[in-house]
């Protein structure tokens, strides 16, 4: 009577990756609650769908589980409260990466593209399904791929694109071609706003000039702290 789902999925996914990649070290990291962010703009995150009270039991019981089945695999768990896990994952990538290991992110969260660089790569893992997404191994070769930016450029993109599945506000007007233009002719995000009167085009060049405080919350929504 048990839903084990999420059980089965984590279960056949850490077999899978041990079994492909052999890593030398493992480590699993979950949210803490709420975050700073939600301090700084209560609306974080604030449309995505809540849990009925039987998906809620049933994720209450998954968390459960895949704590037991870490326990059991020997992976250690890190939680630190006021950060999110993506946050906890930036820091032990940097901190891994400057002792010369070789550190492997594993996500298709779009956010981690900022933190490639030297010893610090990116695995997504795919899915399969419907909408199945092939895996894929990315590190500064191919980092610019998916975004159109370098890693040094993620944040100041996010900043200015929408992102609806966290609710973080953007520069609305700015979509993906505008940010990446901007960014390609003005360097960073600091230097866009600078020079806002001077931009081309009446849509951005206003949308700029009136959301400046909105991209720079959203700046500090996004980027990873570490």
């Amino acid at each position: 009577g048990e839903n084990t789902s999420a059980a089965w999925g984590i279960t056949n996914f850490l077999l899978r990756l041990r079994e492909k990649y052999r890593p030398d070290y493992l480590v699993w990291v979950n949210d803490a609650g709420d975050s700073f962010r939600t301090i700084e703009y209560p609306d974080y995150k604030s449309t995505r769908e809540k849990l009925d009270d039987e998906l809620q039991a049933d994720f209450d019981t998954a968390v459960t589980r895949v704590r037991q089945l870490l326990t059991a695999f020997g992976i250690p768990l890190y939680e630190v409260p006021g950060y999110e896990a993506d946050d906890v994952i930036g820091t032990l990538a940097i901190q891994a990466a400057a002792r010369d290991v070789q550190v492997v992110i594993v996500s298709g969260d779009k956010d981690f593209y900022q933190l490639i660089g030297p010893r610090v790569a990116l695995l997504n893992p795919g899915r399969g399904g419907p909408g199945a997404v092939e895996e894929i191994y990315v590190d500064e070769s191919n980092a610019a791929d998916r975004l159109g930016v370098p890693p040094r450029q993620v944040a100041d993109y996010l900043a200015m694109v929408c992102d609806s599945s966290d609710n973080v506000p953007g520069v609305k007007g700015i979509g993906d071609k505008g940010a990446r233009k901007l960014l390609e002719e003005y360097g960073d995000l600091d230097t866009i706003l600078a020079h806002a009167a001077d931009v081309p085009g009446k849509r951005i060049r206003e949308a700029l000039l009136e959301q400046a405080d909105q991209a720079r919350l959203s700046r500090e929504l996004v980027t990873i702290q570490k």
